[in-house]
C-alpha cells in the first residue's frame, strides 16, 4: 500500500476507498473487481496497482484510515484497571461510530481485517503494556486485538444493539475474567 505523501496519490487512495465503500454496499464484496472499482473511482488499473496490491489493501487503508481506533494516551495509557477501562472505553465508542463500516465486514466475512488492524494499532501504540517483555506483549496484544474483533463480530450480528455503556462493561467483563466468576 502506497504510504508517501503525494498528494495526487493520497487523493486517489481515497477515491478508491470511497468507491469500494459506495460498491461494497451495492453488492457482496466477492464480486468487486479491481476493474468495476477502478472504474467507479475514475482510476486506472496501473495507478491502482501503483496504489495498492489488492481490494483487500483496499479495505485495510479503509480501516486505518478513516475507522482508526489507535488506543493513543486518551484511551490506552494507563496501567491496571483504569488503562484497561479507557482501552475498551475507546473501543466500545470505535464500534459504534463505525456500525455501518463493522456490518459490511461481517457480512462480506472480511472481518478478519478488524483483527488485523486493532493487532497494528495495539502493537504500535507504546502506552499500551509498552514496558511488558517483549513476546508476553505480542501474545496480550493478539488476546485483546482478537477480543475486540470477535465482539465487534458479534456486535454487527446482534445487528448493533447495544450501547458504549453496555460494550465497555462487557469488554471489561471479559478482559478481567469476571465472566467466569
Amino acid at each position: 500500500m502506497y504510504c508517501g505523501t503525494n498528494k495526487t496519490a493520497l487523493a486517489s487512495q481515497r477515491q478508491l476507498a470511497d468507491a469500494m465503500m459506495r460498491l461494497i454496499a451495492q453488492k457482496p464484496y466477492a464480486q468487486i473487481s479491481v476493474s468495476e472499482l477502478c472504474k467507479a473511482a475514475g482510476i486506472s488499473r496501473q495507478t491502482f496497482y501503483t496504489l495498492f496490491t489488492s481490494r483487500e489493501n483496499v479495505m485495510v487503508f479503509t480501516l486505518q484510515s478513516r475507522a482508526c481506533c489507535a488506543p493513543g494516551a486518551a484511551h490506552g495509557g494507563g496501567a491496571g484497571q483504569e488503562g484497561l477501562r479507557r482501552l475498551c472505553r475507546g473501543y466500545s465508542e470505535y464500534l459504534l461510530r463505525n456500525q455501518r463500516l463493522i456490518k459490511l465486514l461481517v457480512e462480506n466475512h472480511i472481518d478478519h481485517l478488524l483483527y488485523d488492524t486493532f493487532f497494528e494499532a495495539l502493537e504500535g501504540c507504546d502506552c499500551f503494556l509498552g514496558s511488558a517483555d517483549p513476546c508476553a506483549r505480542r501474545y496480550a496484544v493478539s488476546f485483546y486485538a482478537g477480543g475486540v474483533a470477535s465482539v465487534a463480530r458479534r456486535y454487527a450480528q446482534e445487528d448493533c444493539a447495544a450501547t458504549a455503556e453496555q460494550l465497555e462493561g462487557l469488554l471489561m467483563t471479559l478482559f478481567t475474567g469476571g465472566v467466569f466468576t
